[in-house]
């Protein structure tokens, strides 16, 4: 039935972009007139977009299906330096969610992300960023001191620099180095006798990514990506005591094809389709499984469809 929907949904894209052909719209930068006469200030933009996705996937693992979200973010720039601050909203639209929703007051996927960046100057061909996000979660984690699990506690922060450069033909590798204060799920499930001995949940998370655009008409584009994780104390392997000394490792791999299709105006309609992939002794290969065996499917093939508006 997925697998349908996102043919569809693909179907849909290129339809709507030969519906739309013809130049390219954009948004025009603010005019003078519409810039504050006693100070100068830059120029600057903002994103709103909001879709769905067939499944939610947070650091190689489904930690929901079938999600709505919406993104909202604003770049301005200080001593000619673009700082970007966001925020995102994802909630579950099924009954039956992922990750820790068997456990007490656990329901899945609705969680908020707060998020910073800010782009550093480029140096030699190279382009870095710094950001900090914190991640809110509603009813996904236990209550903060819950008996018997330990500091579940219901956000956590993650700094991260990310780092990239084109190598040819508009071929762009990049790398990010996060590391996480507090990850989910880092304590040690029910019934292991790990909550209190687990506490401390700092994380590294190394991600390395491929990305390349095809242009397919005026109007729009293939944007190609894929990357590996690496990770240092995150989703520790099968979740059993013997395998949490295996805390450092390949996490998961990811692949993405998006169709983007510039609409009039400032919107861009966005039909993506995905796999997330976890080889046998990954660290991200049977988290959800201790938790719930019927979502033990960390090898999974997603999509979905969204609208970004500039402002």
């Amino acid at each position: 039935m997925k697998t349908k929907l996102l043919l569809a949904i693909v179907v849909s894209a290129i339809t709507v972009g030969n519906t739309f052909a013809g130049p390219s719209s954009y948004c025009p930068p603010p005019s003078e007139s519409d810039k504050c006469p006693i100070e100068c200030c830059p120029d600057s933009n903002g994103n709103l977009e909001f879709g769905y996705q067939t499944a939610y996937i947070f650091r190689g693992v489904r930690l929901a299906d079938d999600v709505v979200f919406a993104d909202v973010n604003y770049t301005f720039e200080k001593c000619n330096i673009p700082i970007t601050l966001g925020a995102k909203h994802v909630t579950s639209l099924s009954s039956v969610t992922t990750g820790l929703s068997n456990l007490p007051g656990g329901t899945g996927g609705d969680h908020t992300d707060l998020y910073a960046r800010v782009a550093l100057p480029s140096m030699y061909g190279f382009q870095t960023s710094v950001g900090y996000n914190h991640y809110f979660y509603a009813n996904q984690r236990l209550p903060e001191g819950a008996a018997g699990h330990g500091n579940w506690g219901d956000s956590h922060g993650a700094f991260s620099v990310t780092i990239s450069r084109e190598l040819f033909c508009g071929l762009v590798l990049s790398y990010n180095r996060a590391y996480d204060f507090n990850v989910p799920q880092n304590y040690g499930p029910v019934g292991m006798g790990l909550g209190a001995q687990q506490e401390d949940g700092g994380s590294w998370i190394h991600t390395l990514g491929l990305d390349k655009s095809f242009c397919i008409s005026d109007n729009v584009s293939l944007d190609l990506s894929g990357g590996v994780l690496y990770t240092d104390g995150v989703w520790e392997q099968a979740w059993t005591n013997a395998d949490r000394n295996t805390s450092s490792g390949w996490n998961s791999y990811y692949l993405r094809a998006a169709l983007p299709v510039s609409l009039s105006g400032c919107a861009t309609l966005i039909p993506y389709v995905g796999y997330n992939g976890s080889p046998d002794a990954w660290m991200a290969d049977g988290v959800n499984g201790d938790f719930n065996a019927s979502t033990n499917d960390n090898d999974v093939f997603h999509g979905g469809v969204s609208v970004k508006v500039g402002f």
